[in-house]
């Protein structure tokens, strides 16, 4: 999509600025070539990113009456149905093949109870969050808010000696977004290595060992994230989209045909920590916070997102259902021998093989879709000292543009190359910035907004008290989880 290039006025450049950003789309380059990351529906994708720090004061300036409709508000409405169809296309993505493993490190009754409470307290938090944009929308007179923008409202509308900490609730908020992001980015890396690696063994004999892979793949990941205009890429990434289901039918149909342990050879219960790291992966499947708000903001009713037959409600139960088959049947049929993706146990006959290649060229395709929401949320403070500095060209400016986003691989290769299993890297991710998404900072902010306006009634005390269990729950699995993900990792 290209826009004439034209001079603007402080104000109009402000608002411009606003609609560009609030509206999901990512500035690609100088050609203005953009992508909507939330029509796209990928895994964990925020599509709304944190708004210009100037907004205030244009709010300000122009008085809540006058400002004109942001791009999100302006924008054609979606029903619940269409809404409920990206919710579920964002979170059934590539963890789903993570879940059996996740059984495996907790025994199959708790892989299932973990999956059902957590789905709940998922369901719970998306709720809540949209319960808190919304309230802090209407108070403020503001466009929709971002998960990050909520932050800091919500930390602005708490009791006043908690308001100095507003920008660093923001700050918190997307720096676990880019840390989650980055973690993707890498499962997806090492995804793309375990199926090349399967993919290698098929065809030749003379197969490289997957740590020499790692580097090998290096440049296509690169050469990947050179891309300019996303447009293509997107049409690629909405056939990945329907790839991705037909893949989802054949392994479930090899779960249910294949031979099935007997469920007194397979533990109930493991330990504490299997428990915690099947928790940190399940939620890694489960993680979609930041696309409840640009889906709410964008739907013909809004109301229908919450409530017990709700968008969330309905879209989560319907998640929590089809994973928990998939990890069920999955740790049924291959039981200790599952690997860290479901895909891996899949036979190397024709039909297996051809899963695997579709789900390479997927995983491998999303990998950009990944990386963006990153770019979009650093990139500005970079551009914006490079803009003021003298004598940067705009030459200058693309070349820093471009090694930005190849620093990014890098660093994700280095992290794959450090940590290269599955069954790792999506625990750590899940049970960290995962889990600070999911549970902790919507309970927090929804405590931080309510809690001051304290009454003394059945449902208020129990928002509240749901609110610091899911806080503890959190903190709990966020702290023993990373030391135990890193005493592993360093044995």
């Amino acid at each position: 999509m290209e826009t004439p290039h034209r001079r603007y006025s402080i104000s109009e450049g402000l608002q411009h600025g606003v609609r560009r950003i609030s509206e999901g789309f990512l500035h690609m380059t100088n050609a203005d070539r953009m992508l909507d990351l939330h029509d796209i529906g990928m895994h964990n994708v925020q599509s709304e990113y944190q708004l210009v720090s100037k907004w205030d004061e244009a709010e300000e300036a122009l008085g809540p009456l006058q400002r004109k409709k942001s791009f999100v508000e302006r924008k054609e409405k979606i029903s619940s149905k269409f809404a409920l169809i990206n919710l579920m296309k964002g979170m059934l993505g590539a963890g789903c093949f993570s879940v059996p493993l996740a059984f495996k490190q907790s025994g199959y009754v708790a892989g299932l109870v973990i999956i059902l409470v957590l789905g709940f307290l998922c369901a719970l938090c998306m709720i809540k969050l949209v319960k808190c944009a919304g309230y802090l929308s209407k108070i403020n007179q503001s466009a929709p808010l971002d998960y990050g923008n909520m932050a800091y409202k919500a930390t602005q509308a708490s009791y006043t000696p908690i308001r100095k900490l507003a920008p660093v609730s923001r700050m918190l908020v997307n720096t676990s977004l880019c840390v989650l992001q980055l973690g993707i980015c890498c499962c997806f890396y090492i995804f793309v290595v375990y199926h090349l690696h399967e993919l290698l063994e098929f065809f030749t004999h003379d197969v490289p060992s997957r740590a020499t892979l790692f580097p090998i793949v290096l440049p296509a990941f690169i050469l990947l994230v050179s891309l300019s205009s996303m447009r293509a890429l997107s049409f690629v990434s909405l056939g990945g989209n329907f790839l991705m289901l037909i893949a989802l039918a054949v392994i479930m149909f090899q779960l249910l045909t294949t031979e099935h342990k007997k469920l007194s050879e397979l533990p109930p219960v493991t330990d504490l920590g299997g428990v915690v790291s099947a928790a940190g992966a399940i939620l890694y499947a489960l993680e979609g916070q930041a696309m409840v708000l640009p889906l709410e903001n964008r739907m013909k009713k809004p109301e229908y997102m919450k409530g017990p037959f709700g968008v969330l409600s309905v879209g989560v139960g319907m998640v929590v259902v089809i994973y928990s088959f998939a990890g069920f049947f999955g740790f049924l049929a291959y039981g200790n021998d599952v690997q860290d993706s479901i895909t891996l146990n899949l036979p190397n006959d024709h039909l297996g093989i051809f899963v695997k290649a579709v789900l390479l060229f997927v995983v491998y395709s999303g990998f950009l879709i990944q990386v963006f929401p990153i770019v979009a949320m650093i990139w500005p403070a970079i551009k914006k000292k490079l803009r003021n500095s003298c004598g940067v060209s705009t030459t200058t400016k693309r070349i820093v543009h471009f090694a930005f986003r190849y620093s990014i691989v890098v660093v994700v290769f280095l992290l794959s190359y450090a940590i290269p299993r599955l069954s790792d890297m999506v625990p750590l991710v899940g049970v960290t910035a995962g889990m600070l998404l999911a549970l902790v900072f919507p309970s927090l902010f929804h405590l931080l907004i309510f809690l001051p306006q304290f009454e003394c009634r059945v449902g208020f005390i129990l928002d509240i008290f749901l609110d610091i269990v899911c806080i503890v729950i959190g903190m709990f699995f966020v702290i023993y989880g990373f030391i135990t993900n890193v005493q592993h990792l360093m044995h």
